[in-house]
């Protein structure tokens, strides 16, 4: 028998060996690893506890160092200028009223707050004063006046500030004592986005709060308030290994957001700062518990949890080591050979891929690969050079976008590229148009550069409009400029988004006008909602993504009924009703008229966008009533009790535009036969573009 001879035993001996050698090497091999793995889990851990504590105190120093710079950067001293002459810094005193409190929020709000964003770039900065009550928020630009003490980090700041005298109020600032309320909090807590210190719509996340009083003669005069997301916090921190899972919970246990709740299971009783080893669910995890301490404060915000699962970094290869093992013996045989005859071969074009790779990591976009011969190498090359064109093009895309358009949206396009085909796609949007009146007579009265440093300032505050509305600019012309909204991003709200636009352009143009004396500038703004074609329209060499329609002509022919009206801002009736349905009562409208613009047979109801409800300078109700009752006599045909109506708008308001012109048309057509005796059909024909 084959099996009898000794060279056919000691072939198997020898096998059998091997086969054991390479099996207990496996084995031993994987269980290295295990202890390894476990091992250097624990140092990570424990390095990134000390990370996480650095990274609190650097959070908590920054903070402090930020709010200290109240005391003496000379725009809070500034902004103290017409409040009580008690008031220090400009942040009010014990006896601040409404209108002094509305007053130090718009000091604020035309302030340069660009220094108090060093804490990051995604921070929320807030202001309030010595009584709790906000100033100011990045957040919500436009809120002040909301109560915050029920926040715990608000009301323990203002208790640090109220127990420290003038003396421990310089010490608080440098020495080791906490004067910094803070807590952790859900950013969708609606204490924050109705208060004002977060977006209306909250923030995804947890974060922490932190407050600092500004003492002045042991009294709080004023809070600088600052919301961290976790997430800031955590980017220094080594926890991204695979298989890590994360939980939080507040000062008071409670879990305020959680990414993985068997974490929270399997480490409810453990103590802080200690690693625990433990099986569960079949794997071996590592569990430990980082408090979330700001220095020197004795009691800890709340907790991290982390839990690292041992076994996903091994899965593969524990779940396979005997295929690996049978692998590797069978391979065993042919490997020297193949890797010999295939290493000549492919030596050549993966040192190819390798050089282009690292041209590509350098930012080298237009790098191409040399024909790879055939089959798989031929097809990896081409693969390469599709990705590289295909990096380049995004690359180009987010250039040319990010100067136009929201971030938000310019991802939007990135990832629907459809979006951006030829020919376009019809939609219901809204679009707006913008001129800057009396720029004209700016031109002409100054150097070329002086115009071309305005103009740019004053497109780039319509753009900023249009941009963080949600719109999107289509382009400027001269010293206009058209955008829309709606597209590309699908946005229900078009129409209160180009509203609350229309105001801030209008807003930021008045305030850049106050900056010149030549010629003072203003904006004529037109808005209109309807079904319209976007997408890129043009030739093979030259598109743009834009809109047309008549809804487009629409809104430019509203834009230049401005002059007629003496207005700022004109909408047709369709898209003040969708702004009105979207956000009742945010903004305030007046119906001025019937019109039937040229070049359109259906008249369109013409609406005055007075402002957002709640801003100073608006036209009183009562005017507004009256323009109303004289508006629906005027449609009548009865123009001597419409004429009387208009005239008392203009006794309460007498700069009014639009009750001027009606009281003149009303004298006008008073005197023509024809219109009382049912020629008269309520419509006025608006002549021009």
């Amino acid at each position: 028998m084959w099996f009898a001879s000794l060279r056919a035993r000691l072939l198997v001996a020898l096998v059998a060996t091997a086969l054991v050698a390479v099996a207990g090497l496996t084995l031993a091999a994987v269980w290295l690893l295990q202890q390894r793995a476990e091992q250097q889990a624990v140092v990570e851990l424990r390095a990134a506890q000390a990370q996480l504590e650095q990274s609190l105190a650097l959070r908590k120093e920054a903070f402090a160092a930020i709010s200290d710079l109240s005391y003496v950067l000379p725009v809070f001293r500034q902004i103290g200028a017409g409040a009580t002459e008690n008031a220090d810094f400009g942040l009010g005193s014990g006896s601040d009223d409404a209108q002094q409190l509305a007053l130090l929020h718009q000091n604020l709000v035309d302030a340069d707050w660009s220094w108090a964003r060093l804490g990051g770039s995604r921070a929320v900065v807030a202001a309030a004063d010595g009584k709790g009550r906000l100033l100011y928020s990045t957040a919500q630009d436009q809120a002040f006046g909301a109560d915050l003490k029920g926040l715990s980090a608000i009301s323990a700041a203002l208790q640090l500030g109220a127990a420290a005298t003038p003396d421990q109020g310089a010490a608080v600032a440098q020495g080791p004592q906490v004067d910094v309320g803070a807590m952790l909090v859900d950013g969708r807590d609606p204490r924050l986005s109705q208060s004002g210190l977060l977006p209306a719509a909250g923030t995804e996340g947890v974060l922490v709060l932190l407050a600092r009083a500004t003492v002045l003669g042991g009294v709080p005069k004023a809070l600088f308030i600052q919301a961290i997301t976790v997430q800031d916090l955590l980017t220094d921190v080594a926890l991204t290994a695979p298989g890590t899972h994360l939980a939080l919970s507040g000062a008071a246990g409670q879990w305020v957001g959680s990414l993985d709740v068997r974490v929270a299971a399997l480490a409810a009783d453990l103590p802080e700062n200690q690693v625990r080893a433990v099986d569960f669910g079949g794997a071996r995890w590592l569990l430990q518990r980082h408090p979330l301490r700001l220095p020197g404060s004795p009691q800890p915000l709340g907790d991290l949890w982390v839990g690292r699962d041992l076994q996903v970094g091994l899965a593969v290869l524990l779940g396979g080591r005997w295929l690996l093992l049978a692998a590797a013996l069978a391979a065993l045989a042919t490997a020297t050979t193949a890797a010999l005859w295939l290493s000549a071969g492919l030596a050549r074009p993966v040192k190819a891929l390798t050089a282009a790779t690292r041209r590509i990591a350098q930012g080298d976009l237009a790098v191409r690969l040399q024909p790879m011969g055939a089959g798989e190498l031929a097809d990896l090359g081409r693969a390469f050079d599709q990705m590289a064109a295909g990096l380049a093009e995004r690359m180009r895309l987010e250039r040319t976008f990010k100067r136009y358009l929201a971030p938000e949206v310019v991802d939007y396009l990135l990832s629907h590229p459809e979006a951006q085909l030829p020919g376009g796609e019809r939609r219901e949007m809204t679009v707006m148009f913008t001129d800057l009146a009396g720029f004209t007579a700016f031109a002409e009265r100054n150097p070329p550069e002086l115009v071309v440093a305005m103009l740019n300032r004053c497109l780039a505050e319509l753009a900023a409009a249009i941009s963080d509305a949600g719109g999107t600019v289509d382009k400027f012309m001269g010293d206009n400029c058209m955008g829309f909204f709606g597209a590309p991003v699908p946005r229900p709200d078009h129409a209160l988004r180009s509203c609350r636009a229309a105001v801030r352009q209008l807003r930021a143009i008045q305030r850049l006008s106050l900056s010149q004396t030549q010629a003072p500038l203003d904006a004529r703004i037109g808005l209109h909602s309807g079904e319209m074609i976007v997408g890129s329209i043009g030739g093979r060499d030259a598109q743009d993504y834009t809109v047309v329609g008549d809804a487009v002509n629409l809104a430019a022919r509203l834009e230049p009924a401005n002059k007629v009206y003496h207005t700022h801002i004109l909408c047709s009736q369709v898209t003040a009703q969708a702004a009105e349905r979207a956000a009742p009562g945010e903004l305030i409208f007046r119906e001025l008229d019937t019109v039937q613009v040229q070049g359109r047979q259906e008249p369109v109801v013409l609406v005055e966008i007075v402002g957002l409800r709640g801003e100073g300078g608006l036209l009183p109700s009562a005017a507004l009533q009256r323009y109303a009752d004289g508006l629906a006599l005027y449609r009548r045909g009865e123009f001597a009790s419409a004429l009387t109506g208009f005239a008392d708008v203009l006794a309460i308001e007498p700069a009014d535009g639009p009750a001027a012109v009606m009281k003149q048309r009303c004298l006008e057509l008073q005197a023509l036969p024809d219109q009382g005796q049912g020629g008269w059909r309520g419509i006025w024909q608006l002549q021009g573009k």
